[in-house]
C-alpha cells in the first residue's frame, strides 16, 4: 500500500532581499512579480517514509541541504537521510542562503562579497517544517499514476555549434541567424506522476522538465517563481490539486522566447501537455519504494594547495583593483573560484552526492549541479528508464561531460570549478549504482 500526504508553503520574503542567478545585479529587490513556493510531499510505504522536497530557488548548496536534512530528521526522526529528497527549480529570481559576490559597479551595493544574515534560511526553516507536518497528517493511500510526455517548441539547446568552425557559441537568446548554427539535442520529455485518492480524483501531481526558469517578465529586480509559478497555477486550476515541480537536464536548455508574458505561455503549455495527455498516465502504483546516497569524490585543482591567507589576500587586491579600474583579468571567474573556496576552502576535492529515488517505475537520479543534456544522455545509454533531476542535493555550478569543454562556451569555460571528467565520472557512477538500485 502507497501513501501519500502534501502541503505547500509561500517563501516569498516581507524585505528586501539579493535575488540569485545573475551576476550584473548590483541592488535589492524591492518587488514582487510571482509569489515563491516550497512544496512537501510524504511517501509511505510499509513503515519507510521519504520526504520529497520542492522549492522555488536557484539552487541550495551541499552543505545547506546536509543542514536542512539534519533539522529535519530531528524534527522528524521516521526520516533517514537518504530518504530526504532535496530539488529546486533553478528560478532566477528567488533569495539564497549563502555568500553572494556583486560584480557590477555602480549600484547600491558594493563590489565584493555580500554575506546572508541567516534571516532567509530561518524563515525557510520555519515554513518547511510545518509543511512536513502537515503532509504527516494528511498522508492517505493514493494509486500512483505516471506519464512520459514529450513537449517541443519550448526551449532550445544554448551550445550552439556554429557552422564555420564547428566550436560552441553560448546563446542565450535564440539566434537572428539560426541558419549558421547546429542546434544540439536537448530532452523534451516532460515527466509527471498524479497521486489518485480513492474517489479517484487527484490529490497532486509532480513534474519534472528540463529548461531554465530564465523568461525575465519585466524587471530583474522582482521576485518571481518563473514559468513554473503559472504551471502550477494552471494544473491547480484545471485538476483541483496542488502541483509541483522539479527540474530536468536543462544546464544548456533556454526557452525560445524569454520576454513578456512567455513564462506564462510556458507554463500553461507544460500543463496542457499534462492535461491533453491523460489518457498515456498508467498505473505504476505496485512498486517498491527505494532510496540511496552514494558519494563521488569531485576534484577541484583550482582550489588544490590554496594558502587560506594568500587566496584572502589575493580576492581583497582583486577587488580593490576592480574598484580602481585596473584589474585586467576575468572578475566574474576569480569570484566563483572564490565563493567555492568560501564554501569547501583550500580542497583538492570534495564529496558530491548521488541520490536516487524510485517512483512508480521510474528511477530517479538526483544530481547536485546544473546538468548539461550530454550527462543525462550518457546515464540513459546505459539505464534507459533513469531520470535525472539537476539542483538535487546541493547546487554547485555546472555539469558537462569532458568532450564539451574543447569546444568552449560559458558552461565549461566560466561555469564549474571542478575537473572536466567529473560529469563522465559521475555519469559512471550513478549508471553503476543504478544497475543494482
Amino acid at each position: 500500500m502507497l501513501k501519500m500526504g502534501c502541503a505547500q508553503a509561500d517563501i516569498t520574503p516581507d524585505h528586501e532581499v539579493y535575488l540569485r542567478g545573475y551576476a550584473s545585479r548590483n541592488a535589492l529587490s524591492r518587488e514582487v512579480e510571482e509569489n515563491i513556493l516550497l512544496g512537501v510531499i510524504v511517501l509511505k510505504q510499509e513503515e519507510k517514509h521519504v520526504l520529497i522536497l520542492t522549492c522555488d530557488h536557484l539552487g541550495i548548496t551541499i552543505g545547506e541541504c546536509n543542514a536542512i536534512r539534519l533539522e529535519l530528521m530531528r524534527q522528524y526522526p521516521v526520516f533517514r537521510e537518504e530518504d530526504i529528497f532535496i530539488s529546486a527549480s533553478h528560478t532566477h529570481f528567488a533569495p539564497g542562503f549563502s555568500p553572494y559576490i556583486v560584480y557590477t559597479p555602480g549600484g547600491e551595493l558594493p563590489l565584493g562579497v555580500h554575506r546572508e544574515s541567516g534571516e532567509n534560511f530561518s524563515f525557510f526553516m520555519e515554513k518547511l517544517s510545518g509543511a512536513v507536518k502537515e503532509a504527516l497528517q494528511n498522508l492517505e493511500e493514493v494509486r500512483l499514476l505516471q506519464a512520459d510526455l514529450k513537449v517541443s517548441s519550448v526551449a532550445f539547446n544554448r551550445r550552439t555549434e556554429a557552422k564555420s568552425d564547428g566550436k560552441v557559441t553560448t546563446n542565450y537568446l535564440y539566434p537572428d541567424d539560426p541558419e549558421n548554427w547546429e542546434f544540439p539535442f536537448y530532452d523534451p520529455t516532460l515527466h509527471a506522476w498524479k497521486f489518485m485518492k480513492k474517489d479517484d480524483q487527484p490529490k497532486a501531481l509532480l513534474a519534472r522538465y528540463g529548461c531554465h526558469p530564465v523568461t525575465g517578465g519585466y524587471s530583474p529586480y522582482r521576485i518571481s517563481a518563473d514559468y513554473v509559478g503559472y504551471f502550477r497555477q494552471a494544473i491547480t486550476r484545471e485538476m483541483h490539486c496542488p502541483a509541483f515541480f522539479m527540474q530536468g537536464t536543462a544546464g544548456d536548455v533556454v526557452p525560445l522566447s524569454r520576454n513578456g508574458s512567455s513564462r506564462r505561455y510556458i507554463g500553461e503549455t507544460l500543463s496542457n501537455a499534462v492535461l491533453l495527455g491523460k489518457l498515456m498516465f498508467r498505473d505504476t502504483t505496485d512498486f517498491t519504494l527505494k532510496t540511496a546516497i552514494h558519494t563521488l569524490n569531485g576534484k577541484t585543482p583550482c582550489l588544490a594547495e590554496k594558502d587560506p591567507a594568500a587566496m584572502e589576500k589575493k580576492w581583497q587586491e582583486t577587488v580593490n583593483a576592480v574598484r580602481q579600474g585596473t584589474f585586467e583579468g576575468d572578475f566574474y571567474l576569480e569570484g566563483l573560484q572564490y565563493s567555492y573556496y568560501l564554501e569547501f576552502g583550500a580542497v583538492e576535492e570534495t564529496e558530491l552526492p548521488i541520490h536516487l529515488l524510485q517512483l512508480g517505475d521510474t528511477p530517479l537520479l538526483g544530481l547536485p549541479f546544473e546538468v548539461l543534456t550530454g550527462v543525462g544522455t550518457a546515464i540513459r545509454e546505459q539505464i534507459p528508464e533513469a531520470v535525472v533531476v539537476s539542483h538535487c542535493g546541493g547546487y554547485e555550478g555546472y555539469l558537462p561531460m569532458e568532450k564539451d569543454f574543447p569546444k568552449g562556451g560559458y558552461e565549461t569555460d566560466l561555469g564549474t570549478v571542478f575537473a572536466p571528467d567529473t560529469g563522465d565520472r559521475l555519469a559512471g557512477l550513478a549508471a553503476e549504482k543504478l544497475e543494482t538500485f
